[in-house]
């Protein structure tokens, strides 16, 4: 929908669900994206480990796994693509020397945790 002529009655009277993947009405018409079955697994895996957790804190939890998950998935992927660079730019081995280099240090310190020989 162009939104050239955005006004109420067009906010209103759009089915806006109809071209979202992450709606309901997606999820209902097989045409959805994979959160629906992201949260019945981790909602059925938590209350197999914690039986007695309220609604409330599995979706607390459910939340806050699904965020460290993603900050991890978005590190690693900058990660990759850096030791890509410097495969593509300086060859294979200073790749293996910064991917080595890099797996010695923490994600929030710039300290190795590696014994350096050095």
């Amino acid at each position: 929908m162009s939104t050239d002529k955005v006004t109420n009655l067009t906010i209103f009277t759009t089915d806006w669900a109809k071209e979202d993947r992450r709606s309901v009405k997606a999820y209902l018409n097989g045409e959805g994206d994979s959160r629906v079955l992201w949260w019945h697994v981790n909602r059925f895996i938590h209350q197999h480990f914690r039986p007695k957790a309220s609604l409330e804190k599995i979706m607390f939890c459910f939340h806050s796994r699904h965020q460290t998950l993603t900050l991890f998935n978005l590190a690693y992927q900058a990660y990759v693509q850096e030791v890509a660079k410097a495969i593509q730019s300086e060859g294979v081995v200073a790749g293996i020397r910064l991917a080595i280099s890099s797996a010695c240090k923490t994600p929030l310190s710039e300290e190795t945790t590696c014994s350096d020989p050095s």
